[in-house]
Parts: C-alpha cells; sequence; structure tokens
C-alpha cells in the first residue's frame, strides 16, 4: 500500500474490513459526514483507481490463500459442517446428566461418545455456601435443526395438494389458457 495516498490507504482497508461497503469507506477515509448519494459516487470513483484496484486485489489474494490454510487445517468441508451440525440437532442431554433419587449425576467425559462431547458447549463448576454445582450446556438444538432445516430445504413449504397441480401437470394443451368457460 505504500503508492497509495493516506485517504487511499484507509479507503482500502476500511473497504476491505467492513463487507466491501463503498459507502462505509467513503466516510472513512474521506468525509464522514458526506451524504449517501455522494459517498456512492466518489467511493465508486476511488474504486476505479488503478493502484487501488491493484491493492484490493493483492489484499483478496492472500486473504484467499489464508482461508484456503485455514480450510485445509481444520478439514472444512460440506460433510463435516454438516456432520457438527447433525451432532448437536440429535444430541440427547441424557447422555450427559442423568436423574436419580439422590440428584443429578453427570458422567465422565471418557465415558461419552465423541458425538456427545462435541455436543458440549460449556461444563462449569461453581463451589459456594451451599457446595459445589456443576453447569452442563449443551449447543443450541434449535439451530442446529434450522440449520440442517434449510440446508436440506426442509424449511420450504409444501406446494397445496388440490387438482389445479394435478391438471396443469397432465395439461395436453398447456399453451391454451383455461379461462373457465364451458
Amino acid at each position: 500500500m505504500a503508492d497509495l495516498t493516506p485517504k487511499q490507504r484507509r479507503f482500502v482497508e476500511e473497504y476491505l474490513s467492513n463487507g466491501e461497503n463503498v459507502v462505509a469507506a467513503y466516510r472513512a477515509a474521506y468525509s464522514a459526514n458526506a451524504n449517501e448519494k455522494t459517498a456512492w459516487t466518489n467511493g465508486s470513483r476511488t474504486l476505479k483507481n488503478t493502484r487501488v484496484v491493484q491493492v484490493i486485489e493483492r489484499a483478496r489474494k492472500r486473504a484467499a490463500v489464508r482461508m484456503d490454510k485455514v480450510v485445509e487445517r481444520y478439514a472444512i468441508t460440506k460433510e463435516n459442517v454438516l456432520r457438527e451440525m447433525a451432532r448437536i440437532g440429535f444430541s440427547d442431554v441424557t447422555e450427559v446428566v442423568s436423574v436419580t433419587d439422590k440428584g443429578v449425576a453427570v458422567r465422565r467425559t471418557a465415558d461419552l461418545s465423541e458425538d456427545t462431547r462435541r455436543a458440549i458447549s460449556e461444563i462449569s463448576e461453581t463451589v459456594g455456601e451451599g457446595g459445589k454445582t456443576i453447569k452442563v450446556k449443551l449447543h443450541s438444538k434449535i439451530q442446529a435443526l434450522g440449520h440442517l432445516a434449510r440446508h436440506l430445504g426442509l424449511d420450504r413449504p409444501e406446494p397445496q395438494d388440490d387438482d389445479a397441480l394435478d391438471q396443469m401437470a397432465n395439461d395436453p394443451d398447456p399453451d391454451q389458457i383455461d379461462r373457465g368457460e364451458a
């Protein structure tokens, strides 16, 4: 970014850090009080500057390389993400704790399955005047199931099962419009 002016550098930094919002980048670098239209026009003009474009492209390439390394290191794949969501969505708290006549018993983590361990978001212990309290919290099943439902398309409404759809599907002459005439 050595070949950019200080304001151009600030514009590029803000542009890349705030989701490529031209208006916000222009306001941060040039004029905090600029109205929307002015900020958009001047910010768009700044984005046409060859030096600014080159710096942004270099930064994007470096970010892509870093992202690829993260994806590879942590094996971030569609299958792994879905597996984690399923672990959370179908987790059962009774695999972690059990309620008996004597109270609540927490199982040792070594005795838990990998799926159950991965569904746990927090384990904490508090010692107070009344004794020891252990808190076990699982990740949100509702959120996990919602993500799975959206991914699988289960959140989309089913078409109404009515005769009109069947008639449209089986219409021998679909180019002719039925105007309700006998």
